[in-house]
């Protein structure tokens, strides 16, 4: 990392989770590589309250304000991961923390509830790709609050739950043409619905199909299964009649 310009810059970039992999691959991070992570919660905006492009101007104004010269280095939301200060620079966000770190601040307030959706997927994404590319240990890995009297990242976020989080968590292939929201996600790992097979009942069995449809054991999708229901049927009458 190098030292900060005299006046506030930003990348002001949103891109998806296979785009920052690209973009880190190939970053230059200074002659110094960053050696922590400190994570953070905007509490203010909230998911709801977010509003991309508008919001990033807004928080620039804000920090400038401040009089600061930089900021955290990225802003991680539901429509993707916003670049904020050059993660070649130190940034401004967590006190002693700044030397050699990068600010991640995750759109929301998680004082009482986790990540969820694109944010929680984006957000892992970036801190499994920024450990893995700049060789960073979960020692070095902090909270906000590991440094100050505020409950940021939220406490509804522990390191216990991040780093079993992390440790199963996987980016998704890349697949030309479509994009990697939760939704695409959920469709993905979405069971495959077995075939609608017509299968005819004859009068012996309608009796023990009509009991496993009814207690809802099990499909009858196959003639297998109409023998299992008959088995299943004959037992049941056997304990009852006991």
């Amino acid at each position: 990392m190098i030292p900060n310009p005299s006046l506030m810059e930003i990348v002001n970039r949103r891109l998806s989770v296979h785009e920052f992999k690209d973009y880190v691959s190939s970053y230059f991070f200074g002659p110094q590589l960053p050696n922590k992570l400190v994570v953070h919660h905007t509490w203010r905006p909230t998911v709801e309250g977010w509003a991309g492009q508008r919001t990033i101007d807004g928080l620039k104004r804000y920090y400038e304000g401040k009089g600061w010269t930089a900021g955290p280095h990225l802003f991680v939301a539901e429509d993707g991961i916003w670049l904020f200060s050059p993660m070649r620079y130190n940034g401004i966000h967590a006190t002693s923390l700044n030397p050699q770190s990068i600010g991640i601040e995750v759109v929301g307030d998680y004082d009482q509830k986790r990540w969820e959706g694109n944010t929680k997927y984006n957000a892992l994404a970036v801190l499994k790709i920024l450990k893995d590319h700049l060789h960073i240990a979960n020692e070095q890995l902090f909270f906000h609050r590991d440094v100050s009297s505020k409950s940021c990242p939220g406490w509804a976020i522990t390191k216990e739950w991040l780093f079993n989080e992390l440790a199963g968590f996987r980016i998704l292939p890349r697949i030309p043409g479509t994009s990697t929201t939760i939704a695409a996600i959920e469709a993905m790992s979405a069971p495959v619905p077995a075939p609608t097979v017509e299968v005819m009942i004859p009068l012996w069995a309608a009796e023990a199909v009509a009991f496993v449809k009814q207690h809802q054991l099990f499909e009858i999708r196959t003639d297998e299964d109409v023998r299992d229901a008959v088995k299943f049927h004959r037992f049941y009458k056997l304990i009852e009649r006991d």
